[in-house]
């Protein structure tokens, strides 16, 4: 099993988000997936919304999920373009990934009003709508998910774009973004 990424920024990106992923739940887990010439890195948070970056680069087997502690060890202290990014644990990745591709930017919020959205989350619930544009409402528990992982980085010069696809949203913050459902996924009983 290997993890290709040739620019040392890249590797040091990849490694700054699951280093928050990390931090915020130390036994995450990390879904690698080829994308063409590039890898994409998917994780869950605690706030039942996912992260996601990606890099240019590959990764073997094309879909694997690793335990984000691992790759953060591997990016962090091997510095060289291939890293092993540790043992397979795709028994441990529950649920589905939005598509690639479709995604149009329907709004923004500035980055300086992230504080006061995570602010008023505290008296309305993570599930309370915290921001809404053409008709998509942003859960708090994403806006939150956002400041959790500290992002945007940058201040108030980086607005945070909100995506959609028709059954997921985005929230963009630079290289990095916070997707979620639009829609709760329906248990099945059995």
């Amino acid at each position: 099993m290997s993890l290709a990424v040739p620019a040392a920024a890249d590797r040091a990106a990849l490694a700054d988000v699951v280093a928050r992923v990390v931090r915020l739940d130390p036994a995450a887990v990390v879904r690698l997936r080829a994308a063409g010439d590039t890898v994409a890195l998917w994780a869950a948070t605690p706030f039942a919304v996912l992260v996601t970056t990606a890099a240019p680069g590959r990764v073997e087997p094309a879909d694997v999920t690793v335990m984000a502690s691992d790759l953060l060890a591997a990016l962090s202290v091997v510095d060289a373009p291939e890293v092993d990014p540790g043992r397979a644990v795709d028994d441990r990745w529950r649920g589905d990934l939005p598509a690639g591709v479709g995604w149009d930017v329907i709004g923004e919020i500035r980055a300086d009003e992230i504080d006061a959205v995570v602010a008023r989350t505290d008296a309305a619930g993570l599930d309370a709508t915290a921001w809404e544009a053409d008709g998509v409402r942003v859960p708090a528990r994403c806006v939150v998910a956002v400041a959790g992982m500290g992002w945007p980085e940058g201040g108030a010069a980086v607005p945070v774009a909100l995506s959609d696809d028709g059954a997921w949203m985005r929230l963009d913050a630079g290289r990095a973004a916070v997707v979620r459902h639009r829609r709760p996924a329906l248990t099945v009983l059995m």
